[in-house]
């Protein structure tokens, strides 16, 4: 009787210990994203949640990491994002979207690489810079989905790719402030 009682002891205490570093993650996450939707109206902490929470390292990191995760998330939906455009680009369509289209492959070019270089400026810490880009990534998404309202009747169909770009681009700013005051 013993040996069950000292097993649903073990069990109970590495149990405890387990939802303790679960509750620990989520805190972090959820007290990182409250701080950045506190600090800009542009952050919505549900997506900013969702989207730290993906991240599986998210669990141990701490917010200068969940800085990285962002900027990697980011990263990711700019790509994504880009490889949209080349596949929306082979399918006939009305010229004025097709060069809307040619725009923002280009804008999403440029972003790849802005994005790219910070990721390696937030590792050497140089947060001035990747504030710097991570601000033109988020311009390359507006710009890319607001010449598509430039015509009327124009629907972009980008709308949700430049949304994520831009959330992910703000997210990644609020996070900045909070590093770089503490």
């Amino acid at each position: 009787m013993s040996s069950a009682l000292c097993t649903l002891f073990l069990f109970l205490a590495s149990s405890l210990i387990l939802f303790h570093v679960e509750s620990t993650a989520n805190d972090i996450v959820s007290d990182t994203c409250q701080k950045s939707a506190a600090s800009s109206p542009n952050v919505n902490y549900d997506y900013c949640v969702k989207a730290l929470g993906s991240d599986p390292k998210s669990r141990t990191a701490e917010v200068q990491g969940l800085g990285l995760i962002a900027l990697n998330l980011l990263e990711s939906s700019v790509t994504s994002t880009g490889s949209d455009i080349q596949q929306l680009l082979k399918q006939k369509q009305d010229p004025y979207v097709h060069q809307c289209l040619s725009d923002c492959s280009d804008l999403y070019s440029d972003a790849l690489e802005t994005t790219k270089e910070a990721v390696g400026a937030y590792q050497q810490k140089r947060f001035s810079d990747v504030q710097f880009s991570v601000s033109a990534v988020s311009t390359d998404a507006t710009t890319c989905e607001n010449q598509f309202k430039e015509k009327k009747g124009v629907t972009s169909p980008l709308t949700k790719q430049n949304g994520d770009a831009t959330q992910l681009s703000y997210i990644e700013l609020a996070i900045l402030a909070i590093v770089k005051g503490s």
